[in-house]
């Protein structure tokens, strides 16, 4: 990603607006945050427990206390801004720390599937803020019924934020992962998708080593359950470029330069000011 060294928080600075730091509080708790864009906050009512997940470190029992883990050893502040981009051109994501000065570091890069012609992944500007990351994560069908395991137990809704930072899920697109045994069409799989092609998602071929690799960069919150599975609110946004190669990418950079301030700094002032422990 040699031409990605222009970057959010180099944006934030030409803006007049400053990074979110390493300490920020995740985003407000909602009860339905795929479909829902931040109403009044929403409490779970009583202490969850995570279900055991194969992917976390053998010394802890979800992720909350991985993120606390890294807080207390000061681990994570290398980077003020986190960055997915997904080239569609080569089937590639990666997962990039962005530092104060606008440099960037890869931290994960892997292969992708994407949607095809009829059903194209999209390109544009996306936010990450909250991840499904426990194995209980089940898919809805067009008929509502629940179809466990299918998404390998990770998925990140792609999400879409207005000038004021409110957000809702753009087409229940997300990155996610894959598991072909557990889908009840298989006939629709197609190998070189790592999936059915469908609504345009990006499909992960290693949902364990991303979605670790994620919360350590970003950190998550408390520990919340909705009908889908247990979540965690992220505790930085991340935000998702979708592009279709280099040239793309620049262009992307550039153009939003006249519209990053309002919008992004509402987002982040959301994050910031909803401080829970």
């Amino acid at each position: 990603m040699t031409t990605a060294t222009i970057s959010i928080a180099a944006l934030l600075m030409l803006a007049g607006l400053s990074a979110l730091p390493a300490s920020a509080a995740e985003t407000p708790l909602l009860d339905s945050p795929d479909w829902t864009a931040f109403p009044s906050p929403y409490h779970q009512p009583v202490q969850l427990h995570a279900p055991t997940d194969p992917c976390l470190p053998p010394d802890v029992t979800n992720w909350r206390e991985l993120t606390l883990r890294q807080e207390e050893q000061h681990l994570g502040g290398k980077f003020s801004v986190a960055r997915i981009v997904i080239r569609r051109d080569i089937f590639e994501l990666v997962l990039e720390g962005v530092r104060s000065d606008g440099t960037t570091e890869a931290l994960y890069t892997t292969k992708v599937g994407l949607g095809d012609a009829d059903s194209p992944t999209p390109p544009g500007n996306f936010v990450l803020n909250h991840v499904y990351c426990y194995p209980d994560l089940v898919l809805y069908d067009d008929h509502e019924t629940k179809i466990p395991n299918v998404y390998n137990g990770f998925l990140a809704p792609l999400m879409l934020c207005d000038d004021n930072g409110r957000c809702e899920r753009h087409r229940d697109l997300g990155i996610h992962g894959f598991d072909a045994a557990a889908h009840p069409n298989r006939a629709r799989i197609r190998t070189a998708t790592v999936g059915p092609v469908s609504s345009g998602c990006i499909r992960v071929p290693d949902p364990c080593a991303f979605k670790t690799a994620l919360i350590r960069l970003v950190g998550v919150g408390p520990l919340r359950k909705n009908e889908r599975g247990c979540y965690h609110w992220l505790r930085r946004p991340v935000d998702v470029w979708i592009v279709d190669d280099d040239v793309t990418l620049v262009s992307l950079v550039t153009g939003g330069l006249a519209q990053v301030g309002k919008g992004l700094k509402s987002l982040l002032d959301i994050f910031v000011s909803d401080s829970r422990p």
